[in-house]
């Protein structure tokens, strides 16, 4: 049975029910040195996700005197943000959470009437079919750019308030799964740094054994692995200064670029890693591994230091912007966790075009242990990240049914009730 719907546009819900689309304050309106390092944070184009906003080590912030003198930029729930440039299929629903942040330059807030389910329309934008429209309806000829026109001639189908919202509620409860199981892969992972931090940065187990002490939440077996003294060089007797290269199987030699013409030839199912994420899906693969990926060139470091990496596994296909590594004794989850741990400013290279060369990387110091501490290591986390790539693997298919029940939906092809048991089947 097919649903009773309406064909129409943002701009015509817009001029009929009311709301509005506002851009991000331009040039003088919010001045440079108005952006703090705390505070209120500001929302463009690199904090907005693909349903998620991301605030991350280089998110500007805005003092609450800011928010107050420019009140039509502070976002509210339900608002929907579009990055306005760049990545310009990227949108995000504002929740409780992100209530009172304020709208920067590189994003375009849509504020709905009541009577529009926000979070119905934004799966809507969420398509593939809508996120094709908005790339190829966006202007610029290096950079894709939306604007405030281009959003409100944005076309959508509506069916009435109550399948907006039945429909919306289906689809929220696999967006909820899917957070829960992020936030549970950022647990695990952190629970990884941490112990590798005590392990080979604090060296919180040594410290302990000097001191007569047994180290916390260690077996006597691999408390027993950990020398009891330091060295002259303040490291744990018997380990090193060491350089990661040696330790490193380097896989560069198999990459292969592909210009954006070669990849839309060959348009298939096999993620095309670049520097710091996924650009494309290919025909072919490269790759069938657990990997470690590096940022190269580029986007190479971030504001506190430390490497871009990319954990992946499975078939890929990795460019030429991105080190391709493994372990030659030692897990890839360990160089993950050790590459997450340093920094690497002193070995970055280039003013304008940020480089990592491989020369230099090879270089990077890492605190060498006795094999066995670095074994000991390993099957202590392995568990943790099998557990982290089943749950993506999981989100991966979550994220599948729920772009594809939508059109479903809204052709007739599948019914409120089936799709809602298709949903509890699953979450």
């Amino acid at each position: 049975m097919t649903l009773e719907v309406q064909t129409t546009t943002i701009g015509e819900i817009l001029e009929t029910l009311g709301g509005e689309v506002k851009t991000g304050p331009f040039g003088t309106v919010l001045k440079a040195s108005e952006y703090t390092n705390s505070g209120v944070p500001v929302i463009s184009v690199g904090e907005i996700g693909h349903g998620e906003f991301r605030i991350h080590g280089r998110t500007p912030y805005v003092d609450k005197s800011v928010t107050d003198r420019l009140p039509e930029f502070v976002l509210r729930e339900n608002d929907i943000v579009f990055a306005r440039k760049g990545s310009v299929e990227r949108t995000a629903l504002v929740g409780q959470t992100q209530v009172g942040w304020f709208l920067g330059s590189d994003g375009i807030r849509l504020r709905l009437p009541k009577s529009i389910s926000a979070r119905f329309v934004r799966y809507w934008i969420s398509s593939s079919e809508t996120r094709d429209w908005l790339l190829q309806n966006s202007t610029g000829s290096t950079m894709a750019s939306l604007n405030q026109a281009t959003i409100k001639r944005l076309p959508i189908v509506l069916p009435c308030l109550r399948v907006q919202t039945e429909v919306a509620s289906i689809l929220g409860a696999l967006d909820d799964k899917i957070e829960l199981n992020r936030r549970m892969s950022a647990t695990l992972e952190e629970m990884a740094r941490a112990l590798y931090r005590s392990w080979f940065v604090d060296f919180d187990p040594v410290h302990a054994r000097a001191a007569g002490l047994s180290p916390a939440h260690m077996t006597p077996t691999t408390a027993a692995l950990f020398p009891d003294s330091f060295g002259p060089d303040g490291l744990p007797k018997g380990w090193e200064n060491a350089e990661i290269g040696q330790d490193l199987l380097i896989l560069d030699s198999k990459r292969v670029p592909l210009s954006k013409h070669q990849r839309q030839k060959r348009q298939g199912s096999v993620p095309y890693y670049g520097a710091t994420s996924i650009m494309d899906h290919v025909d072919e693969y490269i790759f069938d591994d657990v990997l470690l990926l590096v940022g190269e060139d580029g986007s190479v470091v971030k504001p506190d230091g430390k490497p871009f990496t990319q954990y992946i596994w499975g078939k890929s296909w990795v460019n030429n912007h991105a080190h391709v590594l493994k372990g030659k004794k030692f897990s890839v989850e360990q160089l993950k966790c050790f590459f997450e741990t340093v920094s690497i400013a002193e070995f970055i290279t280039g003013a304008v075009q940020l480089k990592l060369n491989q020369g230099n990387m090879k270089k990077i110091p890492w605190v060498k242990a006795a094999d066995t501490v670095h074994y000991a290591f390993d099957e202590l986390i392995k568990p943790w990240h099998t557990k982290i790539r089943l749950l993506e693997d999981e989100t991966a298919n979550l994220a599948a049914l729920r772009d594809a029940l939508l059109p479903r939906l809204m052709s007739g092809d599948l019914r409120i009730r089936e799709a809602a048991q298709q949903v509890e089947g699953v979450v």
